[in-house]
This record gives C-alpha cells, sequence and structure tokens, in this order.
C-alpha cells in the first residue's frame, strides 16, 4: 500500500517536472534554441576530439560520442544540475538534492551509447525516465552532428605558423621553442662544468 502511494506521488511529481526537464535537456542539446551563439570553444574542443579520433584511426562512432559526452555534458552539466548552488545563491535541500540526482541520473543515461536493460527491481528512478531516454539520446545525437556540420573555426596567427594551419602547427612551434630553450640551457650548464673543471 505504502509503495502504491509513493509510486502514485512520484509519477505526478514528474508529471509536474517534466516540461521544466524537457526545457533543460533541449536548450543544453541544441545549437539553435539558445539566447546566443552556440559557445566557439564547444566547436573547437569537438573539432579537436573529431581531428585526434582521425588521426589515430578510431572511427568507432561510439568512441567519438563518449568523448564528447565526457567532456562536456558529463563534466560540465552534469556538476551544474546537482550543484545549482555553485552557480545561484540558493539553499539546496536533502528533498531537492534527490530531485536533482534523478534529474542528474536521467541526463547521464541520455549521453550513454550502451542500452539501459531495465527490470522489476531497477531502481526506481531509472524506471521513471526509461521511456524519455531514447528521444533524449536522440537529442544528443542531434546536437552532436549539428557542431559537426558548423563551420570549423580559424584563429587569427595561426594560419602563418610553420607547417600549416590550427593548434597542431601551434603545438609543433610551442614544442620546438622548448626543445632549443632545452638545449641552450644544457650547453650553459656543460660551459659551466667545463669552466670549474678547468678552474680546479
Amino acid at each position: 500500500m505504502v509503495s502504491e502511494i509513493y509510486l502514485t506521488r512520484l509519477l505526478a511529481t514528474k508529471g509536474t517536472l517534466q516540461k521544466f526537464v524537457d526545457d533543460l535537456f533541449e536548450t543544453l542539446f541544441s545549437t539553435v534554441h539558445r539566447g546566443s551563439a552556440l559557445p566557439l570553444a564547444i566547436k573547437y574542443m569537438f573539432d579537436f576530439l573529431d581531428e585526434q579520433a582521425d588521426k589515430h584511426g578510431i572511427h568507432d562512432t561510439d568512441v567519438r560520442h563518449t568523448w564528447k559526452s565526457n567532456c562536456l555534458p558529463l563534466r560540465f552539466w552534469v556538476n551544474v544540475i546537482k550543484n545549482p548552488q555553485f552557480v545561484f545563491d540558493i539553499h539546496k535541500s536533502s528533498i531537492t538534492d534527490a530531485c536533482l540526482s534523478v534529474v542528474a541520473q536521467t541526463f547521464m543515461d541520455s549521453c550513454s551509447t550502451s542500452e539501459h536493460r531495465l527490470g522489476k527491481d531497477s531502481p526506481s528512478n531509472k524506471l521513471l525516465y526509461a521511456k524519455d531516454i531514447p528521444n533524449y539520446k536522440g537529442w544528443v545525437e542531434r546536437y552532436y552532428a549539428d557542431i559537426a556540420r558548423l563551420p570549423a573555426i580559424s584563429l587569427p596567427g595561426h594560419e602563418r605558423l610553420p607547417g600549416g594551419a590550427g593548434a597542431p602547427a601551434l603545438h609543433r612551434l610551442q614544442h620546438a621553442e622548448c626543445t632549443q630553450r632545452d638545449l641552450l640551457l644544457r650547453q650553459q650548464i656543460q660551459r659551466g662544468d667545463n669552466l670549474s673543471a678547468g678552474a680546479g
């Protein structure tokens, strides 16, 4: 009897919050439903991950999807969803914390590429959004595809770097500078050792 009352209240609460959860997920997983354009850093980061996958011959789309999920939604947005007090000056009660944990878990499941097998023994928070997760997964996939279709970012000055345009050339230049600086430092140390040996 108690579990039936609990389940009814749980479903009623989910129904009340459903629109807000949908709005949140649609905003986070959209390049067009934002008040401003998609931050360039996200496009740059996702293009970098795709370049690294191409460079290392990783053609499994699940791996690329997981990389992108781990670096933005699961590292940043989940933390904000579970801890709104990081962003807003609010007190988070234990009840609010429990509710936000369910939303955050749903968010994490939406970013996963694996199928979730649920049964009668699955926790209620997993069962609560089980029918919604396939829809949310579609939003995540569309979001990543939309970002991939956006024009590539050209950073000012990078086209003048040796070895081609973009971040790899910048990395090569920085590495060459470090190597040259290390070589000069090593030569100075050896000269100092030779001088002190000659004086002795």
